[in-house]
């Protein structure tokens, strides 16, 4: 998936100098929506369900609109038609940093998309043929050009989009104190659920999200306001199994209370398609914890090594940096390389 533009006006209200990062939560309020069409073709023959022994009442298929006899096989090319659509409000986190002048940093970008509210699935073959009749019911099927049969429904169940690399962009100071900001950020995106109780999956897929946006500050806190469109490709996709004598019923023509049955086989080929996904998204935003600011002042100077000198040897606490349960050595490592210049 490659989410072509994404806009993020962060609404933050004072300087972006108080803080260097901010961890970003979607709220509630947040909504997405999703579609994708995946077709294969597909070229072989169908004919009607008769059989002499075992369905003798069964419907048979003749070409041409009058005449023939027997069950004969017609021939067809058809796309097989798989759809998804998602409405949601998604959940997700993401870290912007500004680690120096110039430089935007986001990390960690994750998104469930449905958070509990499954999308759908259809399948439908669209199909071409010659004009044939049946008989057992008797109808008549012209040469209409494609004629679009409903064939499956099920579920989309999960629907995430996770961050897969580094995500390096800019920052530019406006004159009002905001922060402009761009960043590309690479993403893996992963779609499953099931077909007539056939689970299918779907991904990872990659994908690019790109970001620009306004960032303010307000008390060190941060919201977050933004939209997100993406029309990408799918595909190529390895072809699904043969056909052979697959069922399907044809309402008679003119419309009656009769179908006719038939059994279709057949090869598909490769798949191929698209995915569009609309993102509105709200955040909410605090500042990210800075390794070594013992003391909590935004800063990592001396007066947090002379906590950690005062907690050495003491187990866990604020100043074991490495969570390893004790104050030592390697957490005073871990404070001087965040030591603020």
């Amino acid at each position: 998936m490659r989410i072509i533009a994404t806009t993020l006006p962060v609404i933050l209200a004072a300087s972006a100098t108080a803080a260097a990062s901010w961890n970003f939560t979607l709220a509630p309020s947040s909504t997405a929506t999703q579609s994708m069409i995946v077709s294969y073709p597909l070229a072989g023959t169908f004919i009607g369900d008769y059989d002499a022994t075992t369905n003798p009442t069964g419907t048979r298929t003749i070409p041409g609109l009058f005449g023939g006899s027997g069950n004969n096989a017609i021939p067809y090319t058809a796309t097989t038609r798989v759809t998804d659509a998602i409405n949601s409000h998604p959940a997700g986190a993401f870290t912007i940093a500004l680690p120096t002048p110039g430089v935007c940093v986001v990390t960690g970008f994750t998104s469930d998309l449905l958070n509990g509210s499954p999308g759908t699935v259809n399948v439908d073959l669209i199909l071409t043929y010659s004009t044939f009749h049946t008989v057992a019911p008797n109808s008549i099927y012209p040469s209409l050009g494609a004629v679009t049969i409903p064939l499956a429904a099920g579920t989309v169940t999960s629907a995430n989009a996770v961050q897969s690399g580094p995500a390096l962009g800019t920052a530019v100071t406006n004159t009002d104190g905001t922060v402009g900001i761009t960043a590309t950020i690479p993403v893996l995106v992963t779609i499953a659920g099931s077909v007539s109780g056939q689970p299918f999956p779907s991904g990872p897929t990659p994908g690019v999200l790109a970001l620009t946006g306004t960032m303010t500050v307000t008390g060190g806190n941060a919201t977050l306001a933004s939209t997100a469109q993406s029309t990408d490709p799918i595909g190529p996709l390895p072809p699904p199994p043969p056909l052979v004598n697959m069922a399907v019923s044809l309402p008679t023509i003119p419309p009656g209370a009769s179908t006719a049955n038939l059994l279709f086989s057949g090869t598909f080929g490769e798949g191929s398609g698209s995915s569009t996904i609309t993102l509105n998204l709200s955040a909410l935003g605090v500042p990210t914890p800075i390794v070594g600011d013992i003391n909590g002042d935004g800063v990592v100077n001396g007066f947090d090594l002379t906590a950690l000198i005062s907690a050495w040897g003491t187990a866990g606490g604020p100043a074991d940096l490495n969570g390893d349960g004790t104050v030592d050595g390697f957490d005073m490592t871990a404070l001087f390389s965040h030591w603020t210049n």
